[in-house]
């Protein structure tokens, strides 16, 4: 920084006469003079305050690159940050955000400068300064000292213009408000001074008394006064009539009073919330209420009696859905089966359940279920389908009260028997899995590869196979 200080005499030894007056440099020479000054010029704040202050500039011309100092009352401020500002914003910048000293209440050696090429001309922050109110009232001068702001060539000419800082004492008085009333004050402002006397007036409305105060205040004189020697919090609470509310249900519920009292105030309201039980659901109100609004509420501004009426809307639940097929599968009902279970449950009772099943031909079927034993029903295809293909399904049950409920659809296939390995396909595979076993016997549909399920696989099995050759059956 030494080859920079010594440019700066240069300049100012070729073309600046500089005069120092209030800690503001005026220069001498051409064109507009550029605006540095404290912003907001003056501002009030509270002691133990954290606040910022900003240095602004107008550029009366272009400018590349700003210092100064800057001094305040040590006794009054703490001087925090200095953070640097938007005027170069774009731009890449050397910036120093200075040294602070708290005891004397300096700043000193604050710069910042555009590097390279380039300059503004537009207004904006220099910097942004943090400090905090001390405990102590009075007014601290903000002054900027040694104040220079240059273009590529020279500094240029300025005007500086300082600020105040008021660190005051002053006091919040809130009235909060218990019941339904009004509190007035006098004198009504947003703050106040230390030991001012505030007189409150308790103002109840129509059906109500003013009970007495609370907080920063105690007893029950109105008007009262109070001394603002603190910030301050106050309520009035306000009395009033009370009313019963009795609470009624048919069907099988509750109903929750928030809040849950013997006694109302009058006009307080109360939500009731109807709670059905497992089973039940809410169905209306009646007596000093009406509809069906769950939670609702009620304005107690007499004797209250409601019933909540609930009713019974319980589906049917259904569970544990379970597909098992004979081993091998097969589409004629003596030797293959596919059998569906399911448990249905119900708060009340089960009226009947059904399977209703998607042919592979498109069409559809509902056929009853049969009672296992409690809560189980089954069904099995044999009794009724036998046709290979894609079958889906899905399990449909009432109860005694018409609530009813369906299950997920799900699907099952059945493999015509010359798809001996039930893949989809009639192919070299299949032929194969009859030749293998070529000539053994068994019981009748003792197993896939005894296509006809005469009992015996001869080479009459392998023509059925050949008969749907290189066909597709699943779809």
């Amino acid at each position: 920084m030494i080859w920079c200080r010594k440019l700066k005499a240069i300049f100012l030894f070729a073309s600046i006469i500089s005069i120092i007056v209030f800690g503001a440099i005026i220069v001498v020479g051409d064109g507009e003079a550029t605006l540095v000054s404290i912003n907001p010029v003056t501002q009030s704040v509270n002691t133990g305050e954290t606040f910022n202050v900003n240095v602004s500039c107008v550029p009366g011309q272009p400018i590349k690159s700003f210092e100064f100092k800057l001094s305040f009352n040590a006794t009054l401020l703490q001087a925090n940050s200095v953070s640097e500002g938007d005027i170069f914003e774009g731009y890449t910048t050397f910036f120093n955000n200075g040294t602070i000293n708290n005891t004397v209440g300096t700043i000193i050696n604050i710069y910042d400068l555009i590097v390279g090429v380039g300059n503004v001309s537009d207004s904006g922050t220099l910097v942004t300064i943090s400090f905090t109110a001390l405990d102590t009232t009075g007014i601290s001068y903000l002054n900027l000292i040694d104040v220079g702001v240059t273009n590529e060539n020279e500094y240029l000419l300025l005007n500086v213009s300082n600020g105040t800082v008021s660190i005051e004492e002053y006091y919040t008085l809130t009235v909060n408000i218990v019941g339904s009333g009004s509190v007035t004050k006098n004198p009504d402002k947003t703050t106040y001074n230390y030991n001012e006397i505030v007189t409150l007036t308790a103002n109840a409305n129509t059906g109500w008394t003013f009970s007495s105060w609370s907080g920063d205040l105690t007893g029950s004189t109105n008007p009262t006064t109070i001394t603002m020697n603190n910030n301050k919090a106050v309520t009035a609470t306000f009395t009033q009539n009370t009313y019963t509310l009795t609470i009624n249900t048919a069907g099988s519920g509750t109903v929750t009073k928030n809040p849950d009292k013997t006694t109302y105030n009058y006009n307080e309201i109360v939500t009731l919330t109807a709670n059905a039980n497992t089973g039940w659901t809410f169905s209306s109100w009646s007596g000093d209420l009406t509809g069906s609004t769950n939670p609702t509420t009620i304005t107690m501004n007499n004797n209250k009696a409601v019933t909540a009426t609930f009713i019974d809307s319980a589906a049917p639940e259904i569970n544990d859905v379970v597909v098992t097929t004979s081993a091998p599968l097969d589409t004629d009902p003596a030797f293959g089966w596919v059998n569906i279970t399911v448990d249905v449950t119900d708060n009340i009772e089960v009226n009947v359940v059904q399977l209703r099943i998607k042919n592979p031909s498109e069409t559809w079927n509902n056929v009853s279920m049969y009672t296992v034993d409690v809560d189980s029903y089954y069904y099995n295809s044999s009794l009724s389908f036998s046709s290979y293909g894609n079958y889906s399904y899905s399990i449909w049950a009432e109860d005694i009260s018409e609530n009813d409920n369906f299950s997920v659809n799900s699907n099952f296939s059945m493999a015509p028997n010359y798809d001996v390995n039930y893949d989809g396909y009639q192919n070299l595979l299949d032929l194969v899995a009859v030749s293998n076993l070529y000539n053994q016997n068994g019981n009748l549909g003792w197993t896939r590869e005894d296509v006809d399920n005469n009992g015996i696989i001869q080479v009459f099995d392998l023509v059925l196979i050949s008969n749907h050759y290189n066909q597709k059956w699943w779809i």
